[in-house]
């Protein structure tokens, strides 16, 4: 009995100290109406838990363009339309998206692929992943490609061969264990024909991708 007394006595002293810690703010008064208690404790619990933040508002940023930059932007375009038009883009280069890989590339280059890739020596490609395409003066970036009806990259697959001879030695001291392999990469290797810009920058189509099969 006297056990039970004492524990009595100890856990009435602790409840009472963890409750005079206790905000009185959290605790929602009695007398309130009832269409007011569940606002106010949902405010104070987010005020109280500083790990809970206010949501984020997602709104467009819309950019400020006067006429000025809308004339400037309409020049620049006529002017890259022109130099493509004419030919005084100068050399064109693109960066392509290849097996996994991006090559930087120009007229009459070679390029490796490494791997097993099916095409065979003698197939013409199109090239369709065109991640950026550029010139003297300009560069046409996608996002994240641009259109195959606007860039054009024909490249030939003109050899299929093997890397040279690699080895492979495991060696574990004092367990007698000695592994050696020999392997062998296989290697195919395109050549870029050509590089165009087919349509006119800034211009949209009523409809596109009609040449496209999924």
């Amino acid at each position: 009995m006297a056990s039970f007394i004492g524990f009595s006595r100890i856990f009435s002293h602790a409840a009472n100290n963890c409750f005079k810690k206790v905000n009185k703010n959290l605790l929602a008064p009695q007398n309130s109406p009832v269409h007011r208690l569940w606002s106010q404790q949902v405010a104070e619990i987010y005020h109280y838990l500083p790990w809970i933040r206010d949501p984020p508002l997602y709104r467009t940023v819309v950019p400020n363009t006067t006429e000025e930059d809308e004339k400037l932007a309409n020049d620049v375009i006529a002017e890259i339309n022109n130099q493509i038009a004419t030919e005084k883009a100068g050399r064109l280069f693109a960066v392509v998206h290849l097996c996994g890989k991006q090559f930087k590339v120009t007229t009459n280059d070679i390029i490796v692929v490494q791997g097993y890739w099916p095409p065979n020596p003698g197939d013409r490609l199109f090239l369709e992943k065109v991640l950026l395409v550029g010139g003297t003066d300009f560069s046409l970036v996608g996002k994240p490609i641009l259109s195959k009806e606007l860039v054009s990259v024909d490249a030939t697959v003109i050899e299929k061969t093997f890397s040279t001879t690699k080895t492979h030695f495991r060696f574990k001291p004092r367990k007698q264990y000695r592994r050696i392999n020999f392997c062998r990469i296989q290697y195919t290797m395109l050549r870029i024909n050509s590089i165009h810009v087919i349509g006119k920058i800034g211009e949209k189509k009523e409809v596109e991708g009609l040449d496209r099969v999924y």
